[in-house]
């Protein structure tokens, strides 16, 4: 039963960090993503002294790519919570899952 239960934890253990390890570079990718894309932002619109359309599509662009941004924000919210909801119904499964083994493996033994 010792070995029965050494195997499941350590299998509960690695699916535990690979979620974590997931769920962080997702996390990583979109704050860089969003970072990246404000610093591209910020420097066409350092540039000074525009007139007439490269204003007007300068200004443009800014609307369109600070909406992205902050659409992006919002769906990397959501996307963190749904991770972080899957990640915890996970470790309770495996937990559930752990306690069962031991519980089959008592009867079992009583059994015999």
């Amino acid at each position: 039963m010792d070995k029965m239960m050494e195997f499941i934890d350590a299998m509960m253990k690695s699916q535990k960090e690979f979620m974590e390890s997931w769920v962080n570079s997702q996390k990583q990718f979109i704050e860089s993503w969003t970072g990246a894309a404000k610093t591209m932002q910020e420097s066409l619109l350092s540039y000074g002294g525009q007139e007439g359309t490269t204003k007007e599509m300068l200004n443009l662009y800014k609307s369109t790519l600070t909406t992205m941004v902050d659409s992006s924000k919002v769906l990397t919210d959501e996307a963190e919570r749904i991770q972080e909801t899957w990640k915890n119904a996970i470790a309770k499964q495996l937990d559930m899952s752990r306690d069962m083994v031991k519980n089959f493996s008592e009867l079992f033994h009583k059994a015999a």
